[in-house]
């Protein structure tokens, strides 16, 4: 569990840097409900075709409800030569997580429309 949190804070420390793309696998639906800021929102069916758009340069950091469906993403990734990080627990951890931290830090990167 906490090799998990410290996966969890390290993940978290990267949003919002220059070079590190957030990516919210899941559907538009669950995106709205809640997100990371700043995260793009490309549905895990939809990435192989637009695989081709993201810059190889950047790393690249990968979310989806329990880290399953990221896990597999970062996986085709990587063998197309993509830099990538798997958030393990997905947003499940992610908000379990956010219990134990100070709301004004959760409410600046957490997000929903």
């Amino acid at each position: 569990m906490e090799e998990q949190n410290t996966q969890l804070y390290e993940f978290l420390e990267r949003l919002g840097k220059p070079g590190c793309i957030f990516i919210d696998l899941r559907t538009p639906e669950e995106y709205r409900e809640g997100h990371l800021a700043g995260a793009a929102n490309i549905p895990y069916d939809d990435l192989e075709g637009t695989m081709g758009q993201l810059n190889k340069e950047n790393q690249f950091f990968l979310y989806c409800d329990r880290g399953n469906v990221s896990l597999m993403a970062c996986r085709d990734l990587k063998r197309a030569g993509y830099k990538v990080t798997n958030l393990w627990g997905g947003v499940y951890a992610l908000l379990k997580a956010f219990d134990r931290m100070d709301q004004k830090f959760v409410d600046m990167v957490w997000k929903k429309n």
